[in-house]
């Protein structure tokens, strides 16, 4: 059985196409040459909104160089939970490998300093990802702190590791 198609729907599918084939024609513009494309999606970032999703949906179309220069930026937004959070890691996870271990604890840093459990939590996701060896190193600082909840995301991890050995 087929289900009638609303008369507003044709003109919808046009719109769609019309706004992409727009949205292209705006990234190869955007991509071309002499473009300081790292300071605007680094202020796209900052703002918010759909200038962030705008920005978190251009990163992918940088070149390795650009996205490793808006690293801090990107894990920035990888320390707390959001909408976002799914896009944010698929980005760090799409960095080379060995950069992105080579710079990654020392990014977090800062936001572990500030005892939050939220913060220890995301990074504890998001270093899971990446290497069993560092996310056992948080697990075992973060099951050490004398903060309960902190201490709680440091012990759920090392099962989690205990678990997948």
């Amino acid at each position: 059985m087929t289900q009638a198609v609303p008369d507003s729907t044709p003109s919808l599918w046009r719109r769609l196409v019309e706004s992409n084939a727009t949205f292209n024609g705006a990234i190869r513009d955007f991509l071309a040459p002499n473009v300081d494309r790292v300071a605007l999606i680094q202020q796209g970032l900052k703002a918010g909104g759909m200038e962030r999703a705008t920005a978190l949906q251009i990163i992918p179309h940088l070149d390795s160089e650009e996205r490793k220069r808006l690293f801090s930026d990107i894990v920035k937004l990888a320390s707390s939970a959001h909408g976002s959070i799914g896009v944010v890691r698929n980005l760090i996870l799409g960095l080379p490998r060995d950069f992105v271990l080579a710079n990654l604890e020392r990014e977090a840093e800062p936001f572990l300093r500030e005892d939050d459990d939220d913060y220890y939590r995301r990074f504890l996701e998001l270093f899971w990802l990446l290497d069993r060896g560092m996310t056992r190193r948080l697990a075992e600082r973060a099951a050490a702190h004398s903060d309960l909840d902190i201490r709680e995301a440091g012990d759920d991890f090392k099962e989690k590791l205990n678990a997948d050995a």
